[in-house]
């Protein structure tokens, strides 16, 4: 378990990655960074129903593509306060600068767990099946995957101002992605953010994510950087849920 007194260190421990890899693809050409602009957003129907959503756009020289995501509203059932059922739809366009662009749909369903504590921490895990639908020149290719982020997010106030306006959280989260067809692990991304709460409902967040990926039957080897900031916001009727919504691609 990880203690509540230590955890913020695990976020600089990420930041020091983070500077050190920004380093490294300087040296090698094989790693690339990616740079990404979202938007999380949600509004709760009632106690137990909540609509999501989730509008990005993404560049990498690095990989010669620009990326633009709107989803249409997705759904959570939160049947307790430990628990959520979530289902929806990413879809998103590519402009790639060197070959055709294409196009993509990603339904997908999730579980997400909490452990309950008394020390206003968000301990999660969220277990995730997507079944990817890749076009690109009227080719359509099939990529099911099962991902599974466990994580915690941890105020840095204290006292009843944990989680108030005006104050700061961190959180880290590592994230298993694993190719269900093919039966291996395709990649994992460890994840660090900063985040800042402007009002009750609102908060602007960076997020760096570290990935290693390789080919079947091939050790995982580092292999890029992703730098996100992410503008998030509940619509009103949104208590105690906040900041606890998040979905990233």
């Amino acid at each position: 378990m990880l203690r509540p007194g230590k955890s913020p260190y695990l976020a600089n421990v990420l930041l020091v990655i983070a500077i050190l890899s920004t380093l490294a693809a300087a040296q090698n050409t094989d790693i690339w960074n990616e740079y990404r602009f979202t938007i999380t957003s949600a509004m709760p129907i009632n106690k137990k129903w909540i609509l999501w959503q989730y509008t990005m756009v993404l560049t990498s020289p690095d990989k010669s593509v620009t990326t633009y995501a709107v989803s249409p509203p997705g759904i959570i059932y939160r049947p307790k306060n430990w628990i959520e059922l979530w289902a929806g739809m990413m879809p998103s366009w590519n402009n790639n600068y060197h070959k055709t662009n294409s196009w993509e749909i990603r339904p997908l369903g999730a579980v997400k767990v909490y452990v309950p504590n008394d020390k206003k921490l968000n301990i999660y895990n969220f277990a995730r099946y997507e079944y990817k639908f890749v076009n690109q020149d009227h080719h359509t290719t099939h990529i099911p995957r099962f991902r599974d982020r466990s994580g915690i997010e941890i105020p840095l106030a204290t006292g009843d101002m944990r989680w108030a306006p005006k104050t700061f959280y961190t959180a880290v989260d590592v994230e298993p992605i694993w190719r269900v067809d093919d039966k291996y692990l395709e990649k994992f991304r460890i994840r660090s953010t900063w985040g800042y709460i402007l009002k009750r409902r609102l908060s602007l967040e960076f997020i760096y994510h570290a990935e290693w990926a390789g080919a079947k039957g091939e050790p995982k080897k580092f292999a890029g950087n992703i730098w996100r900031f992410n503008f998030k916001f509940l619509f009103p009727r949104g208590k105690n849920i906040f900041p606890r919504i998040d979905i990233d691609d």
